[in-house]
């Protein structure tokens, strides 16, 4: 799908049908503003927006609004990685220099997947403090770190992995992961509303749920803000560091161009076809290389949950249906994953008839 096709498509909203599930569940999440995007083989299926990005401006949110993708920022760390890989510049059986690894080599493939033992944070207590690792701190910690198990025989979650390949990155490119990201991936796929690392401009506003601070009013996460009604703006931190695991940010209409890329529509020149479907394969840990895989309505689907300063974004890719759906909601209380499955069920129902 190119970039013409996507703006173009992008000028209708799609069928109102699926316009009335995203209000409908906005409004049963009790989410200020909720954007989607739902993608298939031809191009933009639905392109929709439901409530607001300020609170107190009323503005309302669109499919070009821009938000922190939390961790959907592993995916696009995963493709400029196995970009590295196609280049014949890495191998996913390359050791990840700078780990400690009395347990056995922690290679790009185990970081990849989430399988190299690493802890999910670390030492770090950024989400309380935000005080985000530069790439100094981070080495100094994976050049200490002791692994929960050996290498590869494993599955731990960790986003201090996700940040390790980031420094493969910049070693192999010489360039910063910001940079590398934006000329290798995201300029390539017409991503333009899109950075590997905040602070974005023109970001819609994050908030607490109504009448909560989390976790705790005793120990708030980092960055709870000025009171807007019955919640809180919650303020974005530079993640440093940890950007390639969780820093980057776009909308949704990008994050639909990336989804439909995935699904094996244009970008060749960014990743193989091969190397796509690679992705979705399981690999020992049961993740891909950088995507979750799971079953949805008795299908292999492939996705990823983001969380960052608030805004939640979920990715799914149905590949048997060759349709991508992408939801990012501006609370902490959103689950855009839900979103996603019933964009997707109502999308396919509709294809049926």
């Amino acid at each position: 799908m190119t970039a013409a096709l996507l703006l173009v498509a992008l000028t209708a909203s799609g069928p109102p049908h699926l316009q009335a599930v995203l209000d409908r569940l906005r409004r049963e999440q009790d989410v200020p503003g909720v954007t989607a995007i739902v993608v298939n083989r031809e191009g933009v299926v639905f392109a929709g927006a439901s409530g607001v990005a300020d609170l107190q401006t009323s503005e309302p949110l669109t499919p070009q609004s821009i938000f922190y993708i939390g961790s959907v920022s592993k995916v696009l760390t995963a493709v400029l990685v196995l970009q590295l890989v196609e280049a014949e510049q890495l191998s996913l059986n390359d050791a990840a220099s700078g780990i400690a690894h009395g347990a056995g080599p922690v290679t790009v493939g185990h970081l990849l997947t989430h399988a190299s033992g690493l802890e999910r944070e670390g030492d770090f207590a950024y989400w309380f403090t935000a005080e985000f690792p530069d790439n100094k701190a981070l080495q100094d910690y994976l050049a200490t770190a002791e692994l929960r198990t050996k290498p590869g025989t494993s599955f731990h979650y960790s986003n201090v992995g996700y940040a390790a390949l980031g420094l493969v990155i910049e070693r192999i490119t010489e360039q910063s992961y910001r940079d590398a990201l934006q000329s290798r991936v995201l300029d390539s796929l017409n991503m333009l509303a899109s950075g590997a690392r905040g602070s974005a401009e023109n970001v819609v506003n994050g908030y607490t749920p109504a009448g909560r601070i989390l976790p705790s009013p005793e120990r708030p996460f980092a960055g709870v803000g000025k009171p807007v009604g019955k919640r809180f703006v919650r303020m974005y931190h530079d993640a440093q560091a940890m950007s390639p695991a969780f820093g980057a940010y776009a909308s949704a209409s990008d994050l639909g161009q990336f989804a439909s890329f995935l699904l094996g529509n244009g970008g060749d020149e960014v990743l193989s076809m091969e190397m796509r479907s690679r992705m979705h394969k399981r690999q020992v840990s049961g993740w891909g290389l950088g995507l979750k895989i799971r079953r949805l309505s008795g299908r292999k689907v492939t996705r990823h949950d983001g969380w960052f300063a608030a805004h939640r974004t979920h990715l799914l890719l149905d590949h048997e249906n060759g349709v991508g759906v992408v939801v990012m909601a501006n609370s902490d209380n959103a689950t855009p994953g839900k979103i996603a499955d019933a964009l997707l069920q109502a999308a396919l129902t509709a294809e049926s008839r």
